[in-house]
C-alpha cells in the first residue's frame, strides 16, 4: 500500500519525478524524498538546518543518488545530514 500523498511535493529532476516533503521531527528539520514511480522504495531522509532552501532538495536526491541511493528497492532509509554546505554521510 503506498503511503499516503497529503503534504508531499512533486519535482522533476534529471528527467525522474520524485516525492518530497520538509517536515519537523523531535525539533529536527528532516526532507524525505522517494521515487514516485516505486512501491515500497527506499527514502532518503536528510536531516537539514534551521534555515532551509529548495535547493537542497536537488542536492540531497544528487547525493543520495551517487551515494548507492536504491530508489526501486525495499530497505531501510537512506540516511544523510547537511553539514558545512554539503551532504554528509551521518557518522555510526
Amino acid at each position: 500500500m503506498p503511503p499516503p500523498q497529503k503534504g508531499y511535493k512533486t519535482i522533476n529532476h534529471r528527467d525522474v519525478q520524485y516525492r518530497w516533503i520538509m517536515q519537523n521531527r523531535r525539533g529536527v528539520n528532516e526532507l524525505v524524498i522517494e521515487a514516485s514511480a516505486p512501491v515500497n522504495g527506499q527514502n532518503v531522509i536528510a536531516e537539514l538546518p534551521r534555515i532551509v532552501s529548495y535547493d537542497m532538495v536537488t542536492a540531497a536526491i544528487d547525493f543520495a543518488n551517487a551515494n548507492g541511493w536504491k530508489m526501486n528497492e525495499s530497505a531501510p532509509p537512506f540516511r544523510c545530514k547537511w553539514e558545512r554546505k554539503a551532504f554528509q554521510l551521518p557518522e555510526l
